[in-house]
């Protein structure tokens, strides 16, 4: 029996291994495929990502035929499934690199600043450099960062000591400032970038891998190139997120893989490769304390990065596809003999399934205009020599002339594939859907969508799913009022029968503030769980739920002195 709230933490060894925006843990899908299909039963997801509800079907031992119109997520996908000898992956992995390092990796060579030995350095850090706006003194933002012992606030220019504001400074340039190195039997070392490690990145430049290597322009019709600013920062090709010496070193190991004859080998080191793109490239952030990764739904690089050693990032990722493979193919029902297929076809046309043919559905939508995958994939597809249609993604647009009709075609492509499921499914089959946002228009217009499309009986469950992990704006939920849980509703295809008759919207303040007064006393109660809890019994009700969003909650909450705390998002009241 389901559980109301499942819980799938963010944390195991198959979600860490390969990045992809709003992954469902399969620790979340096991529960739902066991509960509505059969030992010897069909699971489908159109809007399968990077194969979560594949693998989740593998692993539970059901069948699957998942598609995306995502390349990415099909080369992710398969690259989980993609069962190896684990001494003969790893083998090679270690031979590609030692191969690759005699040809190039001498360019990450440094010097011990204490003992004169030479190593390997394991990163460098680099800073933006800026004009100041009084005196025009190019001035380092990590050193001035560092004597204002990192508080941003504090930050003056070193020449004149005006207080430094980044947002009216030009930006001038990057530079190395620190690199990393470590020897044997000792702790790590962060030693000023030498004259050496100048020469290093002299070197690189003037090989230049970065005209080599795999890239594509990054258009103004694409939402990204106005959302992340990539002209002002002249970062509109994804080569241009690379520092030399990384490309050189990249284009070497990739060029290794692709010209290994044994194609399952071939097809899990690529990905291993595709999964280290963000962390060798400036989009990987640096912290006073600790990495900050690499921003996923943007191409934002902050002013202070790393350039992080590629040969240690990819031998990181060859063991945690082990540690993923172990977790996938160990288990009991995962020995069964299953199929697992990924097919590339938009959501609303599944002519590749017969009428009829499946138990269960699966899917977790886009959020309508939170995420552009298509823009963020482009990353790492130019690497696999083919791309996804932007043009067929199902996501709001919101800048230039691309707003105009967006939200309808968004709700078109949802009704159609949630048509799409109605069709392919058994009668009495389940399509269960994931969802999370905080505005009650998304929200209307999926609920709308599974109307349309046949599905209007009484769900058959709805649960929340607490994936754990809270994001970087999942963190400050309590102000930004964003929802940092979802909703799984599950409908069963039925016959008109079961047609219920459509009410009113369902978003008058007494309501909301019933539920508010009902719960927010309860213990660990979130601003995002009274939300959902508020759309849970509207959607049982069939009632509209536009107006609902998750500032109608932190509204209610504040009238009744609740306030929430900005670290855990929890609410309390004094």
């Amino acid at each position: 029996m389901l559980d109301d709230v499942i819980n799938a933490p963010r944390t195991d060894a198959i979600y860490n291994m390969h990045g992809y925006l709003t992954k469902v843990p399969v620790q979340a899908i096991i529960p739902l495929i066991r509960e509505f299909t059969p030992d010897d039963g069909w699971v489908v997801d159109m809007f399968a990502g990077s194969g979560m509800t594949a693998i989740a079907s593998k692993m539970a031992g059901r069948n699957s035929v998942v598609s995306d119109i995502s390349r990415l997520g099909q080369h992710i996908g398969q690259g989980y499934l993609a069962e190896v000898n684990q001494l003969e992956f790893s083998e090679t992995a270690e031979r590609l690199v030692a191969e690759s390092k005699r040809e190039v990796g001498w360019l990450y060579d440094t010097f011990h600043s204490r003992t004169g030995e030479k190593l390997e350095a394991v990163r460098a850090v680099w800073s933006f450099v800026y004009v100041c706006q009084k005196c025009e003194f190019k001035a380092n933002y990590y050193e001035m960062m560092k004597v204002a012992n990192w508080d941003k606030k504090k930050m003056v220019c070193p020449r004149c000591a005006d207080s430094f504001d980044k947002k009216k400074s030009e930006y001038f340039g990057d530079e190395p400032v620190i690199t990393v190195v470590k020897k044997d039997g000792e702790k790590q070392l962060e030693q000023p970038f030498s004259d050496y490690d100048r020469q290093m990145v002299a070197e690189a430049e003037a090989m230049n891998f970065r005209d080599r290597m795999p890239s594509a322009e990054i258009t103004p019709e694409r939402e990204m190139y106005y959302r992340s600013a990539l002209k002002k920062w002249d970062t509109t090709n994804t080569k241009d997120f690379f520092s030399q010496r990384n490309s050189a070193v990249l284009f070497d190991l990739w060029s290794r893989i692709q010209n290994l004859d044994d194609e399952l080998l071939r097809k899990k080191l690529l990905f291993a490769f595709t999964a280290i793109l963000p962390r060798a490239s400036k989009r990987y952030q640096w912290s006073p304390k600790a990495p900050l990764n690499a921003a996923n739904q943007n191409y934002y690089i902050a002013p202070v990065f790393y350039e992080w050693n590629v040969y240690e990032l990819f031998m990181r990722k060859v063991s945690a596809c082990l540690k993923s493979d172990n977790m996938i193919f160990d288990g009991l029902e995962a020995n069964l003999d299953t199929e697992q297929r990924y097919v590339v076809a938009s959501a609303d046309n599944l002519d590749h399934l017969g009428d009829n043919s499946i138990d269960f559905v699966f899917t977790d939508p886009p959020f309508g205009s939170n995420i552009f995958y298509s823009d963020m994939n482009l990353f790492q597809e130019v690497w696999l020599g083919a791309t996804t249609d932007h043009e067929r993604e199902a996501v709001i647009r919101t800048t230039r002339g691309q707003r105009e009709g967006s939200a309808g075609r968004y709700t078109d492509l949802l009704t159609g594939a949630f048509r799409e499921a109605y069709r392919v499914l058994k009668p009495g089959g389940v399509l269960s859907i994931v969802f999370g946002n905080s505005k009650g228009s998304v929200w209307s217009m999926a609920q709308r969508a599974f109307r349309d499309a046949g599905f209007t009986g009484k769900p058959v469950r709805i649960n929340i799913l607490d994936k754990g992990q809270r994001s970087v704006k999942g963190l400050a939920s309590g102000t930004e009022g964003v929802a940092t849980l979802d909703l799984i509703v599950s409908l069963r295809k039925g016959d008109e029968a079961e047609n219920r008759e459509r009410h009113d919207d369902w978003g008058d303040t007494e309501t909301v503030q019933a539920v508010v007064d009902k719960y927010a006393n309860m213990q660990d109660m979130t601003a995002s769980h009274l939300y959902l809890e508020v759309l849970r019994q509207a959607i049982y009700e069939d009632r509209e739920v536009g107006s609902i969003d998750l500032g109608n909650i932190l509204d209610a909450l504040g009238k009744a002195g609740y306030s929430v705390r900005p670290d855990t998002g929890k609410i309390f009241k004094e």
